[in-house]
């Protein structure tokens, strides 16, 4: 979960704190060029230069003057150029850069680079570009250009507090390219890289229990080699969220066959398979703040190819082979606890699943729950003292509120396999 705005705006790398004001005028309109969504204010405005894939200068129409603004798309988030040129011959950067600044050029140029400019909140980031959404008129009709990028699979999605109005339709896009393996979403587009084969798996610890700002460690990235024999070799491989901030496995780091590396967002010394972000507060939006918020890891080898990740909420494809094998009793009065009962005939490991309380609770690795079992995770108690099937999430004093919720197990990207609600509370 993010901390508040304020500190979120001074982590972030890319420099999305939003300050000071948007030139004068504007209209009033729907945000998205279709006519749906809530309004915004739009303008209209002449394309003079294309910088990369989540960026253009333009000449705003209607402002009295001829000077030019930097504009940075609404929820996306391209790879970055190394060297910039109005050649692209000449253009260098990061494997699928050069991809998404191409094809913001291409659809510059067929829209006679003409735009239509959207926000919901009219601001600069703290570099001073226009924080807008992008659209151009082709053939008659308004196109996305932030659409088309998620669609074609060249950015990735990046939720803006504020500017929402994008980010169910951007999700739902990047997920849906995902699915087709195209453009990023392809492991081997930039070259066959180590360990090509070896079946990986990302998932992201994004609203711990309790407040975040207590313990940024308690978020975390976890990478897990899914290979029974097959080491993976991590050095100069990377992990990132949808903003800029990246961390760099250093050398010697070898991802065991069935073990899991975990990233966490603070400070500390690495030792065995636990490494540390060394970030001043939280980095990954809490899906529970509305406005369709979410978030995504992302693991990258040396060659710049996205070999795993996690997105969420997940919006497409949303299934899960263990959905209907559990059962989730809450007993949120009197002693907190909760069984998850293996109602199936076949075992299930519930590593790499939560239990949503509303904060998450994540199962560990000797989380196997045989046909008719039952684990008891209780609120109170040391989780030193964990057996395979007692818990204890160490929460000092009552948690559950005895008006009303909903406890739930859930994938990491939200896909609930089972529910439980009580008083005001609703699955």
């Amino acid at each position: 979960m993010r901390p508040t705005p304020l500190l979120a705006g001074i982590l972030s790398s890319l420099a999305l704190l939003l300050c000071g004001s948007a030139p004068a005028g504007g209209a009033t309109g729907p945000c998205r060029p279709d006519g749906t969504g809530p309004l915004c204010r739009v303008w209209k405005a002449k394309v003079v230069d294309v910088n990369d894939g989540d960026t253009i200068d333009v000449d705003l129409a209607g402002d009295g003057s001829r000077r030019h603004y930097a504009v940075r798309f609404i929820g996306v988030q391209a790879m970055e150029e190394t060297r910039y040129s109005h050649t692209p011959s000449k253009r260098r950067g990061q494997c699928h850069a050069l991809e998404a600044t191409n094809l913001v050029e291409r659809l510059m140029r067929l829209g006679h680079h003409r735009v239509r400019l959207a926000a919901q909140a009219a601001r600069k980031d703290s570099r001073g570009r226009l924080f807008r959404s992008v659209a151009v008129r082709i053939g008659g009709h308004w196109q996305d250009v932030g659409e088309t990028e998620m669609a074609q699979g060249v950015t990735l999605w990046m939720h803006v507090a504020g500017e929402t109005a994008w980010n169910r339709r951007y999700n739902a896009l990047g997920q849906e390219a995902a699915g087709k393996h195209i453009g990023m979403w392809n492991p081997i587009t930039c070259g066959s890289g180590p360990s090509q084969s070896a079946p990986l798996k990302v998932w992201v610890m994004s609203d711990p229990l309790g407040p975040d700002t207590v313990n940024i460690n308690s978020e975390y990235i976890a990478i897990r080699n899914l290979s029974p024999n097959q080491p993976v070799p991590l050095a100069r491989w990377w992990v990132r969220d949808s903003g800029l901030r990246r961390f760099t496995f250093p050398r010697g780091t070898v991802l065991a066959p069935g073990h899991t590396i975990t990233v966490h967002s603070g400070h500390g010394r690495a030792h065995g398979d636990a490494f540390f972000w060394g970030l001043p507060g939280t980095i990954f939006e809490n899906s529970a703040n509305g406005g369709d918020a979410g978030d995504g890891a992302y693991l990258f080898d040396p060659k710049g190819d996205l070999r795993a990740y996690m997105v969420y909420p997940c919006l497409v494809a949303c299934s899960d082979p263990n959905q209907g094998a559990i059962r989730v009793i809450q007993h949120a009065v009197g002693r907190e606890y909760v069984l998850v009962r293996n109602v199936s005939n076949h075992a299930v490991d519930l590593y790499g699943y939560e239990l949503r309380t509303p904060g998450g609770y994540a199962f560990g690795p000797d989380s196997v729950v045989e046909p008719g079992e039952s684990v008891e995770v209780d609120v109170m108690g040391d989780p030193s003292s964990d057996t395979r099937l007692v818990r204890h999430m160490g929460i000092d004093g009552p948690y559950l509120p005895d008006r009303g919720g909903a406890i739930s197990v859930t994938t990491f990207d939200e896909i609930v396999l089972a529910c439980d609600s009580w008083g005001s509370g609703h699955c």
